[in-house]
Parts: C-alpha cells; structure tokens; sequence
C-alpha cells in the first residue's frame, strides 16, 4: 500500500480528533511541543514571534499560514489530495513551513529510534525476523505483515507515545492512533529494509563502528557484548579476505550473507579496495593510535596522598571492644551473621545441610567476623543513614566493602525492633533518632543496583554472611517488558518484613525501569529524573514505584556522567532514606583520562611556561584536590591496604605484597613485527611456533617464553626466591634483594595471570603445556555455572597432585594498565582475605614498545625516561 508521510499522519490525526496529538500529555513530554505548533496571539503583529517559536522558529505571519493550511486539508474533500497538491496555490506557503518543521523534529523526536527500540525488546528487529523466516538476502526482506509483527508492537508503541489515552479499552487502540502508528511502523520498516541491502558506504561505516567496539571491548571488557566479538572478528576477516577476492579463503568467504559477499565482489576500483582493506586491517589491529601528534609525558612519581582523610577520623583511637560497645552489640557478633564460614565454598549455606554443616563445631568451618576496619565503616554508615545523608564507600579492593555493606542492613533490621522493644536504638545511638521519621526506623526494603557481572557475586557473599531464612533476596533483571508480573508473583510472595528484604538490581534493569517512567531530559537539567506523565500507571510495576530504607549502587563511577544509569541512580536516591555509593575508582579510568590530565595542568598551573607548568603541576593538583577532600570528607569513607587500625598496624592483617618488574628484551623478529604495527600495516609475520623446538625457535615469544618459565620455576616448590631479568632482559635470574619464603603443605603456592584478551589464552595455554604446566582458564565469557567448579578446582588443588594451581584470568583485568586504579584492582583480587601467603606480582614490561609508558606507574622516574627516549620512532609516536 502506497505510504504516507509523517507531515500529512501528524494532520490526519489532528482533523480526527483535534486533541491529539498536541494536547496529549505523553506526547508533549516526548516532542516537547506543549500545544498546536502554529498557535499564537491575535492581534500581534505579523513579524512577531509565534507563541511556539522556540520550537518552530515561526512568526505570527508564518504561524497564520500553516494554521491555513491544516484547516484548509481539515475542510477539503479529499484531505490527501490537497496535502500533496503540486502546484503553487494558496497554501503554498503553509505547506512549506510544516513539511520542513515536521521533517527537521521529527528527527529530534527520535521517534524512528524509539520504534527501533521497540522492535528490538520484542524480538521483532528486521534481522531478528530475516533468521525467523530464513530469508537469504535483503531482496527476501518480508512486509511487515508477513513477518506478523505489526500487533506486537502497535500496542507498545501507542502507549510510548500517547499513554492511557491511546486506549478505548484495556488493549484495544483507538481508530486515529492504530492509523497513526501503523503509519510510523509502515515507514520505518521500508526504511529498514532499504538499509538492509549492503552498499559500500553502508560497509564502511559498519567497519568504523566495529573498530570502535573492538577497542572499547579490549579496554573495559564490557560482559554483555564480548561473546559476540569472536563472531564479528570472523565476519570481519572473511570480509577481507572476500575483498581481495582470496581463493585460499573460499570457505571462509562462504559463511558471509550472499548479499554482503556480492557488494565486495562488485568494489569498483582498486582504490575502493585499499580503502577497505586499511579499515579492516585497522579493526582487526586495534592495539595502539596509528598516528598523532607527539604528546609530552610525564613520568613524575605518583602523588603522596597519605595526608588525605579516610571520613572515619573519628573511630581513630577505638578498640575494637569500643567500637562493639557503639553499636550496642555486647556478644560482639552482627546480627543475623553467620559465625563461621566455608572457607573453600564448597557447601550450599542457605541450605538445610548447610547450615547444619557451620553449626557444627566440628567441621572445618573457619571464624567469620567483621575486622575492626569494617566495623568503623558500619558504624559510619549508620550514622549518615540516621542523618538522612548519602556517603561514598570507596574502600580499596580487598578492604572489604561488601561485608560493611551487609552489615548495615543487619543492623538496620536489629535496630528497628529493639526501638520498637525499647523505644531507643542501642550503643551509641540510644539519644538518636530517625531524623526523617523523627522515631524509628521504616519498614522498608534494600536495592543493591551492580553491573550484571556481579550481581552473582552479590548473591553469593550475603548467602555467606547471613544465616539461612534470615532475609529474602530477590534479583531483579532483564528488560520492563519481561517483568511485568515481577511484583505481583516474586515480590508479594514474600514472608518477611520489607526491611529483611533485598532486591539484587542490575544496572540495566534499573535503567530500563527508569525509561520507562522518566522522560529524557535536556542537559539544562543535570541529570535530574523528570516524572513522565505514564507515571502514575507504570511506576507501581517498576523499581521506582516504592521506598527504600538504602539504595546500594556498586561501581558507581559509572554514573559520572549524565547518562541512564545517573538518571536512575537519581531516581533511586530520591526514594531512599540513603544512598551509599560503592566505587574503588576515581577519576582515571580511562585512556582519555591523560587529555584530561592535560587540561587540568592548564586550569591549575597555567599555560603560558609549559615548563613552569610541568614543574608546578604536582603541587598545584595535591593542593586542589586535597581542598576538594576535604570538602567532601564528610560523605566519603576511604581506606586503602595501607591504611591502619588504632594500633598502627596495616588493617587487612596481611604480610606486605612485593612487586616485582621483569624488563624484557623482546627479540629482533618481535620488535620488526611492532614496527610494522606501528606504521599502520599488518604483514603476513611467523606464526608463534608451538612445537617442541619452541626454545630453539627463532620466532619465539619472548614474554610468553619468560611467563612459562617463571611459572614452573614457583610451581617446583613452595615458597621460593623471587626472580627478576638479568642485564640482558632475555634470562630469569633469582633476586638477590629477596629470601626465600615459608612453605605450607597444607596450603601450597598458586599462581593467577591475568590477560588482558581472552584471544590470548589459547597460546599461553599452548605454552605452558609444552613446559608440562596445567593450567585453568576463566574469562569474561565463561558461564556463571562454571565458574564454580573451575574456581574450586584452583582452589582445591595441592601440591604434588594434578590439580591445577595456575589459573588465567582475562576479561576480569588488563595486564598492561591505564591507572595506578586499575593496577590496586587487580592486586586486590589477590591480596586480600581468607588468602593470608605472601603474595608477589609480576609484571611483564617489554622495553622499547607501549607498556613501558602504561606501567610508568611501577618505573622509577630516571629507569622510565632512559627506556622511553631507548625505544624506536614508530613506537614513539604512538604513545598517548
């Protein structure tokens, strides 16, 4: 059927009902067109501006044209045929002005991505249908009747657009807003399908984009998008192998759409070739900045910041006997904790043979409580929640943020029913009161929102915490649409009291609720959720529909800029009695923290001495940022590894971590390979040979060489010296600055390396088979459910056995880093408790190449400078 456009859709709808949609509530908060967009005041004067002309740009003159033009389609015969007439007559004018408006906002609507949105939540996106109906190129791309989706996505549509009013009952759509949207849903899929067919500017802003993602991937591992990488790392190198038209390549070539094979087949000139080629070749690389401007570095050491407060100044000289008699906790345990724990999480502690396994006195269930840090931390918390005021947890990792956390919410369910026994709080608190209730505290439940990678995570340290039938913990995730029965099936069926109830939210279902409620704002608003008119039919069945005694938000650095998950972070925090914010990362977090490093040297030091600034920049950034500290002390709570208790001793407990640079000399074959990397191009190079001659071979890694033979070196005996890089960088010798350790039989040496791709594994596991090295793997990409068995093997492994003690870790950590943040991250995996052995890391620093400037961290200032100015041109200039 022939289409219509969206100017004339806009005006059918108008002469059927004269309400919509103009005065419709919903759909003013999505256009922000607050009335008829050719209103204005009579009797101005023509030049004047139109009532909406921050929207239209129109003058009353102009207004008065469009007016006449939809009254004139409203009152013709045919509304159609006067809309699209031809000729020049008297609505000309009007005609003009409303098809380049509607055209120009419909754009800013971002209704087309809306409809995208929809289609896609409801399993009704073009590909998703073209698998369905196994269509085998674009020219098979069905009608929308023919994939049967228009029913699906009418109804969600109309109520995205148009709320309650687009309904006559339950789900049926009012006749002028079943033609208008199917109208929208018409264009929209012919737009697809038109896109659908592979050009080569199509192609090449397909590779742009992959390149992109490739990056962001290598760099963040993003969990929910990198078990597709495998799979467009394929495409893409079938795609180029397609565009060189490579016969040795023909089953490769095979698997891609016929329509995508036979746009490379039909590249017009060679030039068109090279193009693509270079863009590939780029994707594929995606390692180091081709190009750029040469960028001064700094290499000065890092910042003393022990001088900064750690929030909890208060609790400095208690003892841990104090802070217990605080809380108001005589046995000195937290309530609901469990006393003991599994310490190889081999048993199910919310189950009945659980529990009954950590009573037992007799099995090797270790002691679980908190350390004396954890318990300032609670007492802190308590006291900001009391005062109805947010806090930032940003413990280090390996602190333990996740305990204090738990504990919290213990005591907040301890505390309520001893004030409604007593009518006081206990400890400390016995002269305080719920600020905002100004008595006890509410009834009601915790949201803990975390990345959908820890949500499990979660779950398993509150199982381990707290005694079984204690409290109910509920996830929460998946897309609005799916969880429509969510409150009314999980949540009501509930038997304990809201405050023992936890809902485990993850980020992206938290902001697919606030979608659903909010409407977008503009950046005037900074961030601030904006109700939308659905409100008060969609809230009751989303996250933002009830209140919350606390809103845990976990890495919340992710909501530093004025994004989704800000917006519904905000949402929570307005309906929490607390929001504590749980981040062990500051600023730096990225590669693009050094541009911002560089403006700040400007703003702090000024930029008219680039020398002065350099010289200045330290001092001047302590300063401000300790300023900013201290401003901010009162809501923050921060202990590094290195903090200490009211003893002066370190408050983890652990003998000290040792570090350890081993500086490679890569050989002549590695560093020719780089530079060519480095000059843009990726030349057919030796395979890195896997064989038994793999010593002797010429074309051997020489960091994967060094990385097997340290690791057989410690798995030979507990205990051992540590080693560093002789002059050479090419030989493991002992280092003489260390003495062997002590040996536990019971509990032998493991070894965890961490890589930062998951494409890297295979040959690091092909290496250490050849040295006789088993080792286990786990990446961003391993089921949840194998997870376990995989980390209780590691962990249950013993010396002499076949049992694995080398685990490889990617897409949980990099191994070449961007910030000293990063670097404590992973060190924190590892040092931290129930592992009390002396732990060194290792890093692999091949000189002359990109990681001695990303490790300048571990560098001492001079040894830094001497390998930077040492190391070739190429790489030089690909250095941030």
């Amino acid at each position: 059927m022939p289409t219509i456009s969206y100017p004339f859709a806009l005006i059918q709808l108008w002469i059927a009902n004269p309400e919509l949609p103009w005065s419709n509530p919903v759909w003013q908060s999505a256009t922000h067109v607050l009335g008829e967009p050719w209103a204005y005041d009579h009797g101005e004067d023509v030049t004047a501006a139109a009532r909406y002309h921050d929207v239209t740009g129109w003058t009353v003159g102009k207004a008065q044209a469009v007016e006449a033009f939809v009254n004139n389609c409203k009152m013709a015969e045919e509304p159609a045929e006067h809309y699209a007439l031809k000729r020049k007559d008297n609505d000309h004018d009007g005609r003009c002005l409303w098809n380049a408006w509607v055209k120009t906002s419909w754009a800013k609507w971002n209704i087309n991505k809306l409809v995208d949105d929809i289609f896609e939540d409801s399993g009704c996106s073009p590909h998703n249908v073209m698998a369905r109906l196994n269509c085998k190129t674009a020219d098979d791309f069905p009608t929308m009747e023919a994939a049967q989706v228009k029913q699906i996505v009418s109804i969600k549509l109309a109520d995205m657009l148009f709320g309650d009013n687009a309904f006559t009952d339950g789900s049926f759509l009012i006749a002028p807003i079943m033609t208008f949207v199917s109208t929208v849903l018409v264009s929209t899929w012919l737009i697809t399908a038109t896109n659908a067919k592979p050009t080569m500017v199509r192609i090449r802003t397909y590779m742009k984009k992959l390149e992109t993602l490739v990056t962001l991937l290598s760099l963040f591992k993003d969990q929910e998008t990198a078990k597709n990488l495998d799979a467009r790392r394929e495409q893409v190198n079938a795609m180029l192998a397609a565009a060189k038209k490579d016969p040795t390549k023909a089953v490769l070539i095979a698997k891609l759409p016929k329509s995508l094979r036979d746009a490379l087949d039909k590249l017009a000139t060679e030039q068109e070739v090279k193009e693509l080629e270079y863009l590939i070749e780029t994707t594929l690389a995606a390692m180091v900045p081709l190009d750029g401007d040469k960028v001064a570095v700094d290499f000065t050491e890092d910042m003393d910041v022990s001088d900064w407060k750690s929030g909890v100044e208060e609790y400095d000289k208690c003892s841990e006997d104090d802070l217990w008699e605080h809380l108001g906790l005589p046995e000195k345990r937290l309530p609901f904790f469990q006393a003991r724990s599994d310490p190889d999480a081999a048993i199910d502690p919310w189950s009945e043979q659980g529990q009954q396994w950590l009573d037992d006195p007799t099995s090797p269930a270790q002691s679980l409580a908190p350390r004396w840090h954890q318990l300032v931390g609670i007492l802190r918390l308590i006291d900001r929640f009391l005062d109805g005021k947010p806090v930032m947890l940003m413990d280090g990792v390996g602190v333990g943020k996740t305990m204090q956390a738990v504990g919290l919410i213990t005591c907040l369910a301890h505390y309520k029913e001893h004030y409604r026994k007593h009518g006081k709080f206990p400890g400390k608190f016995s002269q305080r009161c719920h600020q905002k209730t100004g008595n006890n505290i509410p009834d009601l439940p915790t949201v803990i929102m975390s990345p959908p990678n820890l949500q499990h995570q979660w779950m398993s340290e509150i199982q381990r915490y707290l005694r079984r039938a204690t409290f109910d913990v509920l996830p929460y995730e998946g897309k609005y649409t799916a969880r429509s029965q969510w409150w009314t099936m999980a949540w009501s069926k509930c038997q304990q009291p809201p405050i023992r109830r936890i809902i485990l939210a993850t980020t992206n279902a938290t902001h697919d609720d606030a979608a659903t409620v909010f409407i977008e704002s503009g950046r005037d608003s900074y961030g601030q959720p904006m109700v939308s008119p659905r409100f008060e039919r969609t809230g009751p069945s989303t996250l933002f529909g009830r209140g919350y005694n606390v809103t845990f938000f976990d890495e919340a650095h992710c909501a530093r800029k004025y994004n989704k998950v800000h917006i519904a972070a905000r949402g929570l925090q307005e309906r929490s009695h607390l929001m504590v914010a749980m981040t062990a990362t500051p600023v730096t977090t990225q590669p693009t923290a050094g541009v911002e490093g560089s403006m700040l040297r400007g703003v702090f030091a000024g930029s008219h001495n680039p020398e002065a600034a350099q010289e200045e920049y330290l001092p001047a950034m302590k300063q401000w940022m300790g300023r900013m500290r201290e401003w901010f002390s009162p809501a923050v709570i921060l202990r590094t590894l290195n903090s200490t208790d009211n003893t002066g001793n370190k408050i983890l407990g652990l003998p000290p971590y040792h570090d350890h640079n081993l500086k490679i000399k890569l050989l002549d074959w590695e560093m020719e390979n780089l530079r060519n990397i480095a000059r843009g191009y990726i030349d057919d190079c030796p395979i890195v040979g896997m064989s038994k001659e793999w010593n002797a071979s010429p074309t051997k890694s020489m960091k994967l060489d060094v990385l097997a033979k340290l690791l057989k070196y410690h798995l030979e005996s507990d205990g051992r010296q540590p080693l560093t890089m002789d002059e050479s960088g090419r030989n493991l010798v002992p280092n003489l600055a260390f003495k062997a350790g002590n040996a536990n039989p019971d509990e032998p040496d493991r070894i965890v390396v961490f890589s930062a791709f998951v494409t890297s594994n295979q040959a690091i596991v092909d290496i250490l088979d050849l040295h006789g090295i088993h080792a286990l793997e786990l990446n961003g990409q391993t089921p949840m459910k194998k997870r376990k068995g995989i980390l209780d093997d590691f962990r249950l492994s013993a010396a002499g056995s076949k049992g694995a003690r080398v685990l490889i870790l990617s897409g949980v950590g990099m191994d070449t880093l961007w910030s000293e943040q990063d670097d404590r991250q992973l060190r924190g995996r590892i040092y931290r408790h129930p592992q009390d052995k002396e732990v060194h890391v290792y890093r692999a620093i091949a000189l002359k190449t990109a990681d001695v400037f990303l490790n300048n961290i571990s560098f001492s200032k001079g040894a830094m400078h001497e390998a930077f100015v040492g190391a070739d041109k190429e790489f030089s200039k690909c250095l941030p």
